[in-house]
Order: C-alpha cells, then sequence, then structure tokens
C-alpha cells in the first residue's frame, strides 16, 4: 500500500480540503512547513524530506473549478524539483493532446473525473495510456457525482464495470463529503472493494490516524490519500513506513515485566508466533527489572536474536507509549505480569513504561492478554539455576483476581492462548 500525500492548490498555494466545499478552503496550517510559507513547492517538499512520501495526489482546483488561472507551473516545478516523486494529477478533464503531452513530458499519472466526465468517448482516446490513467470515482454522501444522462440509473457498481470495460485498473474511490472530517471511511466504499479485488483502488478522506488505514491495507486496497492528518500530525514518518511495509499488516506490544516464572517460555512464544505469521510484527517493551531478570536468566540475547525492536524503560513519561494512540498494534500482551505491576495497573499507577503501556492500552482500548505470575497459594517457579517453590500472598492473589474487571483485559494462564487470540483476530 501507498501513503499518498495530497496537495489541493487554489490560487497558488496549498488549501486545507473539508467536505468537498471548494469555493471556502482555506490556506493549510500545518506543522510540516513554515507558516508564510504555504506554496504546492514548499509543502511538496516537507511531504518528501520529512515523511518520505514518494507519491503526491495534485488536484489543481483553479482548472477543476473552470477559474481562469490554471497551477500547472508550480506543478511543474514540483517535477522538477523532486523527480523522484511521482505526480497524479486532477486538472479536470484536459483535451486529449494536452493531457497526452503532459505524460509524455513529465505526468506520472493522470486522473480523469467522473464529475468532470461529460462524454464517455474521452475515456476510449486514452486506450494507450491505460496504465497511466487513474479514473476517480467522485462521491458525496454516497452519491456519484456525474455529468452524463446515461449513468443516472445506474449503480456505482455498474458504473465501475463499464469503465472497467475499457481497459482501465486503476481507480480512485473519493467521497469528497468526508474530505477533512476525521470520521474515516466510509463502509461502502470498502464493500466496492470487496467487489472489484481485481482492481486497484485508491481511496481517502476522512483518514484521522493509521487505525483508519489499517482495515484498508488489510483488505488489499493499493494506496490512500492523506492531507490533514500529515499536517496536524496525527500520521508521521514512521506511520508511512508502517503503510507502506507490506510484510506488516499485524502488530503486537509485548510486555515483559521482572518475573523469572515463565520468562523462558515467553521467549519462546514470541519466536513461535513470529515463525508462524510472516504478517506480524512484535515489538517489545521491557521494564527496568524485567530488562535485569532477563540478563540475571541469560535470556536477554536469546532475546535480541528474534530480531525484535526492544524498547527499555528509560523515561518517567515514556512519550513512545503514543504508538498506542496512534493505532500501531492490535493487541497488547504482557507476560510475565509480576504482582508489583499487577497490583500497579489495579490501582491505577503507571510510573513504569510497563505500567504506563498498560494504562494507556485501556486508554486507548487495544486489547490485553495478561499472563500474571501470582495466581495460586502455591507454585513452582523457575529461579536462574533451579526450580523453587513460591507461596503469592493473599492481596497478590486478590489483585489478579481484580483484573478481572477491566474492560478489553483478558488473563490467560498459557501462552498459547495468545496465538488463539490472533486465529480469531486474523
Amino acid at each position: 500500500m501507498e501513503a499518498v500525500a495530497v496537495l489541493d492548490i487554489k490560487h497558488g498555494i496549498v488549501v486545507q480540503g473539508r467536505a468537498g466545499d471548494r469555493e471556502n478552503y482555506q490556506p493549510i496550517e500545518s506543522r510540516l512547513i513554515a507558516a508564510d510559507d504555504k506554496s504546492p513547492l514548499a509543502v511538496a517538499k516537507a511531504f518528501y524530506n520529512k515523511l518520505a512520501i514518494k507519491k503526491l495526489y495534485i488536484a489543481d482546483l483553479d482548472a477543476i473549478m473552470k477559474k481562469d488561472e490554471a497551477n500547472i507551473d508550480e506543478i511543474k516545478a514540483i517535477k522538477k524539483e523532486l523527480p523522484q516523486v511521482e505526480i497524479m494529477l486532477d486538472a479536470a478533464l484536459l483535451d486529449f493532446k494536452t493531457a497526452q503531452k503532459y505524460l509524455d513530458d513529465f505526468l506520472d499519472y493522470y486522473i480523469i473525473a467522473t464529475e468532470s466526465l461529460n462524454d464517455l468517448k474521452y475515456l476510449a482516446k486514452f486506450s494507450d495510456y491505460s496504465k497511466k490513467v487513474i479514473i476517480s470515482i467522485d462521491l458525496k454522501n454516497g452519491e456519484l457525482i456525474n455529468n452524463l444522462e446515461q449513468w443516472q440509473d445506474k449503480t456505482t457498481r455498474q458504473i465501475i464495470e463499464e469503465i472497467k470495460g475499457y481497459g482501465f485498473k486503476k481507480f480512485i474511490i473519493l467521497d469528497i463529503a468526508a474530505v477533512g472530517t476525521a470520521r474515516g471511511i466510509a463502509a461502502y466504499i470498502k464493500e466496492l472493494k470487496n467487489l472489484f479485488p481485481e482492481l486497484e483502488f485508491i481511496t481517502g478522506g476522512g483518514v484521522k490516524d493509521y487505525r483508519d488505514i489499517k482495515p484498508l491495507k488489510k483488505q488489499g486496497f493499493s494506496g490512500v490519500l492523506i492531507a490533514t492528518a500529515f499536517h496536524n500530525g496525527s500520521l508521521g514518518r514512521k506511520e508511512v513506513e508502517l503503510i507502506e511495509n507490506e510484510k506488516i499488516l499485524f502488530k503486537i506490544a509485548w510486555c515483559i515485566t521482572g518475573a523469572g516464572h515463565l520468562l523462558a517460555e515467553s521467549i519462546e512464544e514470541i519466536a513461535n508466533l513470529k515463525n508462524k505469521y510472516n504478517n506480524l510484527e512484535i515489538d517489545i517493551y521491557l521494564s527496568k527489572a524485567g530488562f535485569e531478570v532477563l540478563k540475571i536468566y541469560k535470556l536477554f540475547n536469546k532475546l535480541e536474536e528474534l530480531g525484535c525492536e526492544i524498547q527499555k524503560d528509560s523515561a518517567a513519561s515514556s512519550p513512545i507509549m503514543g504508538r498506542l494512540y496512534k493505532g500501531h498494534y492490535d493487541l497488547l500482551v504482557s507476560s510475565p505480569t509480576t504482582s508489583n505491576t499487577v497490583a500497579k495497573f489495579v490501582h491505577g499507577i503507571s510510573d513504569t513504561l510497563v505500567s504506563n503501556f498498560l494504562a494507556h492500552a485501556g486508554k486507548s482500548k487495544i486489547p490485553i492478554l495478561l499472563l500474571p505470575t501470582d495466581t495460586e497459594e502455591e507454585l513452582v517457579s523457575a529461579a536462574p539455576n533451579k526450580m523453587v517453590d513460591v507461596y503469592p500472598r493473599e492481596i497478590d492473589i486478590k489483585n489478579t483476581d481484580r483484573l478481572k474487571g477491566i474492560d478489553k483485559l483478558e488473563i490467560i494462564s498459557d501462552l498459547e492462548e495468545v496465538e488463539q487470540w490472533l486465529k480469531n483476530y486474523l
């Protein structure tokens, strides 16, 4: 899947799209650029340099709205400065010779939008350019925007079938009413993708953060259009990497605390899951005690060999937990979990990396599977060189029992339950 950054250009500057009300689009406010430079080139450079964007969707609103001016010089300047960045251009309907010249000269993809199309014969002219033409299915609140009389009684599905007959396989499915609203991608757009698995679908409009994009990636959309979420910081370079990494469809945050009991088994299960699920990535989060115990049990090197990203407890505020709110993870696993961490969790204390992660997973409604170490009055646990008898305190067992009342948290007693949860989820 590709992360496609959107530039809406009006009167020579980049504007903020919202709900398709083009007459009232305002200059962008962005964390990516200097406040006094809203030029298309400045924004394109910011997308490329700060977010590693490799494809731009550019809408020349002056051309689309049939104003006297157009912004083609600014668009050419972007391609000249950033030749490695592909450009998709919606400039209403250019005459065929002009569109052909642009495609041969500098343009990577020419967009033909249903809202501008007034004659199906126009599509036939691009038969030799079908791989470089993208058809934009323009919707507003689910209704197709078009000017063709023969389409008035047809469904969007029927119209896509008809356009497909001209040899086009690349489509943008966009509801302009959702643009800039952060309300997510509508279900009917996802249903269209299910009807046409063989076609390349790009969608967008209303993307709030990575949580809106994950299901699109899993469903097989080829790209997602993003503007507002880039400008306000909801999506950054790390999220672009996740979007475009085809090897990652699912992610687990795995927390390890300072318990020897079930520690080796936890590492074995991490290895097992990584071997079984090629599209699964697991990030490891260690409490200070967890890191120390891994060293004492001579298991840290084994954990490193698994190739997971490992984060250690190094800051009281644990800013990395922002990944939870940006939707990086499908599941948080805490195993093994000491009675100390359980006590903190059930009493609302979050002063370590792991206790912070548990607290904020709950606040961001991410499912938690938690394997506590102290569940019975007597148990046999692994010490560094031998097995020992352990007698958990009554308070430890009571705190474990209190976990049952926490929403979206499931207590597990066997690490195989993690894989079972994954099978159900996948």
